[in-house]
């Protein structure tokens, strides 16, 4: 998965991982962001994707922040229908998680993938493993 995500604009653009099921092209994944601040269309599409959210000198829980931001303006959720879709995590902790005030821990990420499957997490758990010594 490719993103560029702006922090001071609070932009992101997003290439989701291409799998047999997605019937849809590559153009159909575009989507608008908007700022959570003032619901504003802070950016789209996929200009300017060349650098990714994934390198190294991000940290993990800003990674994870950025892409459960992501997964739940895809799939068209509110937070709470988040936390209820992943089912393990409380309201308050899926918060904490999307603003990246929050570590997690690789139980947390597995169950956040299996409720969200089409996403790659790769990056998220290889600077997970590197973590705990894997």
């Amino acid at each position: 998965m490719m993103i560029f995500y702006d922090r001071d604009r609070d932009y992101a653009e997003v290439f989701f991982k291409k799998e047999a099921n997605y019937g849809e092209s590559l153009t159909k994944l575009v989507m608008a962001f908007k700022s959570e601040k003032n619901d504003k269309v802070v950016g789209y599409g996929f200009e300017n994707a060349s650098r990714t959210l994934f390198d190294d000198l991000i940290s993990p829980s800003a990674k994870l922040a950025a892409l459960l931001k992501i997964i739940r303006s895809k799939e068209n959720l509110t937070q709470e229908q988040a936390a209820g879709k992943i089912g393990s995590i409380t309201f308050r902790h899926y918060q904490r998680l999307e603003s990246g005030e929050e570590n997690p821990t690789l139980e947390t990420i597995e169950t956040i993938m299996e409720a969200f499957p089409k996403a790659d997490f790769s990056v998220i758990l290889k600077h997970a493993s590197k973590a705990v010594g894997a």
